[in-house]
């Protein structure tokens, strides 16, 4: 939607659920800013409760997954309450992980909200699925690493419908072998491109999450590495596209097909200088709240995205007669329309967090690890395991962030934690990363196949199986070379 498709100046109907629930989950935010920034344990204990009265009152917006996940949740605290557990302080503890992930999905969405409405965004984005045989595959997985740093799963669905308009107009309806290859490769580099973000990027859930669940990981240290790894998959993942390419082509020139050239569109200097300023202006401020009070990126970037939000719909307005009571009405659709509708992808994450602590109090870490002999295992061995434990879980409907919390929680417990916490970490974020485009309960495929009518199963299983077996050794390989520098 560009800037001339904006909200009108009527107000959206509000029901008293969408009011309790725009409530409640402004008021987590804010309690959840209060506690990051002064460590105040009664806005922890706000946010939490805030958290409670979303799961409670937005009932409506949540599918059987949701449901689910609150069942399970509901188990784990009823189990707690039958075992020799400081339940109060475990159940605070995972509140407070709940609600931490909650409004970090809902302030960091407010990006998205932000860019769905620029006319840059959707510059640039057409620009990247338009390009020439030869380099739009390169144009779509980069293009997808970069926007996906601000749009999150925004950038699946702005590239995915562009993507597929762009496919019939350029080639007969009745050629539909040859959309269908293209259809195959351009989906499946969105798909890899934008996954891959999530093993470096401060606006990835990931970086904040295995930081936190992992005792003594380096999240500066860990993003590092992975920005690293992630260039070498993306790399071996154009290889593999070229690969594929040439056997196309071959079969579709021996069945007679005429390959159209196609010609890339002029590039959009301005929309790509002004998503560049946005851009900007997010790392700008981020680094700026950093050296003025001293706290980590996470937390800066969740007070900033906000106020970028606001400067960004502000600057897409100015220019209109109207433009503080358009701003106004786009601002007020965001805070009652937007985020209730952000809710659901919040509350798995949260939910999910929530069990995993919940299931890692209940369980004795020294017992497991005694079990399995995890003081006999080599580290590298570890790492290995923990970067295919999270998308094999995965493809059995195991939540990534359920494994990662879990797993990374008994790891803390333990008195002498074996390996090195960065690179553990680091595995589980690689791991998280294979899962996206691995499984067809990943979140790329998830949202892919909604936004497509494509198939999940396509899209992890036949399209990207063997990108995921590459992209694994390439993970294994990176793995074995930082533990042993």
């Amino acid at each position: 939607m560009s800037v001339q498709d904006a909200p009108s100046l009527a107000q959206p109907k509000r029901t008293l659920t969408d009011l309790l629930v725009t409530i409640a989950l402004t008021g987590m935010c804010l309690a959840l800013l209060v506690r990051l920034y002064t460590d105040a344990r009664t806005a922890g204990l706000i946010a939490a409760g805030c958290f409670l009265v979303f799961a409670i009152t937005g009932q409506k917006f949540f599918s059987l997954r949701e449901r689910f996940l609150l069942i399970m949740a509901i188990g784990l605290t009823v189990a707690a309450t039958q075992l020799p557990v400081d339940l109060p302080l475990l159940a605070e503890r995972a509140l407070n992980q709940a609600s931490f992930l909650a409004a970090f999905m809902i302030l960091l969405a407010l990006l998205r909200d932000g860019a769905v409405t620029s006319d840059a965004v959707l510059g640039v984005g057409r620009y990247l699925t338009r390009q020439p045989p030869g380099r739009r595959y390169a144009a779509i997985t980069v293009g997808g690493h970069g926007l996906g740093v601000i749009l999150n799963f925004g950038t699946l669905s702005l590239l995915g419908p562009l993507i597929q308009r762009g496919l019939r107009e350029g080639a007969p309806d009745s050629d539909r072998h040859l959309i269908e290859i293209r259809e195959r490769r351009q989906i499946s580099a969105l798909a890899r491109g934008f996954s891959w973000i999530i093993v470096w990027s401060p606006t990835a859930v990931t970086q904040a999450l295995v930081s936190a669940m992992v005792a003594g990981a380096q999240q500066s240290r860990m993003a590092a590495m992975g920005a690293a790894v992630a260039i070498a998959v993306l790399f071996a993942g154009w290889l593999e596209d070229r690969f594929q390419g040439v056997r196309a082509r071959a079969k579709l020139s021996a069945g007679g097909h005429q390959l159209p050239t196609g010609s890339a569109l002029p590039f959009p200097k301005e929309e790509f200088s002004r998503f560049a300023a946005a851009f900007l202006s997010l790392a700008g401020l981020t680094i700026g709240v950093m050296l003025l009070t001293g706290v980590k990126t996470i937390p800066a970037l969740l007070l900033v995205a906000p106020v970028v939000t606001v400067c960004w719909v502000g600057l897409q307005n100015r220019h209109l007669a109207d433009a503080a009571a358009r701003t106004r009405a786009r601002l007020v659709e965001i805070l009652i329309v937007s985020v209730p509708r952000s809710s659901p992808e919040a509350l798995t994450l949260a939910v999910a967090g929530y069990c995993g602590i919940m299931a890692a109090g209940l369980s004795n870490a020294d017992m497991l690890a005694g079990l399995i002999r995890l003081d006999g295992i080599p580290p590298l061995v570890i790492y290995l395991v923990a970067a295919a434990i999270v998308p094999l879980a995965s493809n059995i409907a195991v939540p990534p962030i359920f494994t990662v919390t879990f797993l990374g929680s008994l790891y803390s417990a333990l008195p002498a934690p074996p390996g090195d916490p960065t690179l553990l970490g680091l595995a589980f974020a690689l791991g998280w990363a294979l899962n996206l485009s691995a499984s067809p309960f990943g979140a790329t495929a998830l949202v892919l196949s909604r936004i497509t009518g494509i198939p999940a199963t396509t899209l992890s299983w036949r399209w990207n199986g063997w990108f995921t077996v590459i992209a694994y050794a390439i993970v294994a390989a990176a793995l074995a070379l930082f533990s042993s520098l």
